[in-house]
């Protein structure tokens, strides 16, 4: 990445907001894994998770409160990023659709999934859709080829990532796609605190932010094989 902001940023995530340790990390993932079967995960289900990763369960769930999206039952319809609400940033994954809170989640979520997904996102500006393959280890294509994304550039805190409100307010309401970086431009002028990248360091900017769980993603695809 070019810009030392995002630098900043992303090192910021990992090294402490998003770092997890080995136990909720896992949990994350398998929820994430379960949501990508394309459908919701309940109660019951997170409860036998959070026992046999042999985490406690008031700690688990506080984990969770913060980052999942449920519904009226309690079932986990959406977490950190995936979800099965509907959404401009679709992700296919086989014969599975689901949605992605942000462009920039597009980017990481193949490899949490151990999945390569096709995806479709529209611009906030034109509605032109963008489509990209991208797997766990790498983009693989973008069309338009000069496409870019949006990314907002701030000083991450506990507030910031105390909800699924907040994370949406400070980040996702401020991350797409855009057929070209004129386009984008247009989009974030008279926007505070914008920086417009190419897909590329979009996909690295995620490895970096979630560098202290996609070890954990490995491993817990390697289980499943």
């Amino acid at each position: 990445m070019n810009d030392p902001r995002l630098h900043s940023m992303a090192e910021k995530l990992a090294q402490g907001l998003l770092d997890y340790g080995p136990g909720l990390s896992r949990l994350l993932l398998r929820i994430m894994r379960r949501l990508a079967q394309g459908r919701p995960v309940a109660r019951e289900e997170v409860s036998r998770l959070i026992a046999e990763l042999g985490l406690a369960e008031d700690e688990a769930q506080r984990f969770l409160q913060k980052i999942a999206e449920r519904d009226a039952e309690g079932q986990i319809l959406g977490i950190m990023g995936l979800s099965l609400n509907d959404s401009t940033h679709r992700l296919h994954l086989g014969k599975v659709t689901l949605s992605a809170w942000c462009a920039e989640d597009t980017l990481f979520l193949p490899a949490m999934l151990g999945q390569t997904a096709t995806i479709e996102s529209r611009s906030p500006l034109s509605n032109q859709t963008i489509r990209l393959t991208v797997s766990p280890e790498r983009v693989e294509t973008v069309s338009p080829a000069g496409a870019v994304l949006s990314i907002v550039v701030v000083d991450p805190t506990e507030e910031s990532m105390a909800s699924v409100q907040a994370i949406w307010t400070t980040f996702c309401n401020h991350i797409h796609f855009f057929p070209s970086r004129a386009e984008a431009d247009q989009w974030a002028a008279g926007k505070a605190n914008i920086a417009v990248i190419d897909v590329e360091e979009g996909f690295e900017f995620g490895r970096q932010v979630w560098s202290r769980v996609l070890p954990y993603a490995e491993h817990e695809t390697s289980r499943a094989a």
